[in-house]
């Protein structure tokens, strides 16, 4: 069986669309995209500028845009998965591949969401740091002696030693300097612009809640594993309850990925525009088969 895995933010970069092979897909969704979105998509995730491109609101549109390209120029070619996932923001990119959401509700749905989640983070500004190489104990001591200075949870469960903590600025700063100091092998400032999947996310909840629960959403195709829970679900109703929940909650991307090596999955084939799952899914699953979109469409 071949896994789809989708990235999420951080993945993006100014050029990212340029990788794409030329097609009436590629032309075809990124028009949608642009007219959705009242400017030329393809042209500033070309050109940039790369702040523009990592807020939020235009990070993720420009992401789910770019896997859907990839996902359905795979397709064409007959290289077909039979469970999907995707890493946070990415979980829509598998949605759609797994026929869950037409590109069109997706693209709504991350834009509201992206939009939404700037407005949060402007009025509770925070960051996320990556921390590579720290045992469980002295994590939690980090969490414990950096709380004083604001929000801070473990966000992301990417791979066995690596942890991203999401929180308030002073609370992410402080977090680093006592991080090193516990002996981690690699701390560092992640490439978004808003504290995802920790409590300052709150205030987005209820209204995007609103916005799931507005559009069409289809009984997989596909098997589908999400974040919130690192398991493989099968109704509707669960999935739009995990996507209301991983706005908030951290994503068990370590278990999502032992979760589809139990099915049997012998490839993992990574959708989006830059190699970051391949890493992770690696640390987790040594040995394993990890092929990045890229090098399969230029086969």
């Amino acid at each position: 069986m071949i896994s789809f895995v989708f990235s999420g933010q951080g993945s993006q970069y100014v050029g990212m669309a340029s990788k794409i092979p030329v097609s009436s897909v590629k032309k075809e969704l990124f028009a949608k995209a642009s007219d959705f979105l009242g400017f030329n998509l393809e042209d500033l995730c070309n050109n940039g500028p790369v702040e523009k491109l990592t807020s939020t609101d235009i990070a993720q549109p420009a992401l789910l845009t770019i896997s859907a390209i990839y996902d359905t120029l795979l397709k064409e070619r007959n290289i077909l998965p039979g469970v999907v996932a995707g890493h946070s923001l990415g979980e829509f990119s598998a949605l759609f591949s797994a026929e869950v959401l037409s590109f069109e509700d997706a693209l709504f749905l991350v834009r509201k969401r992206g939009l939404l989640m700037k407005k949060a983070s402007e009025k509770a500004p925070g960051k996320m740091l990556a921390v590579i190489g720290l045992p469980g104990e002295k994590l939690k001591k980090v969490l414990e002696e950096s709380s004083d200075k604001g929000v801070i949870v473990a966000a992301n469960f990417n791979s066995p030693g690596q942890v991203v903590l999401s929180g308030a600025d002073n609370a992410i700063e402080k977090a680093k300097i006592v991080a090193k100091e516990n002996g981690a092998k690699i701390v560092k400032i992640l490439n978004v612009s808003a504290p995802f999947h920790s409590p300052l996310m709150e205030p987005v909840v209820p209204e995007m809640s609103k916005f799931i629960d507005s559009v069409q959403f289809n009984k997989p195709a596909i098997l589908v594993v999400q974040n919130a829970t690192g398991k493989v679900v099968s109704t509707v109703e669960e999935i739009k309850e995990n996507l209301k929940k991983q706005l908030t909650s951290p994503v068990l991307w370590t278990d999502s990925v032992n979760t589809m090596s139990k099915m049997d999955v012998e490839k993992f084939v990574e959708v989006g525009p830059k190699n970051v799952l391949k890493g992770l899914i690696g640390r987790t699953l040594p040995g394993s088969k990890i092929e990045t979109v890229e090098v399969l469409l230029n086969a």
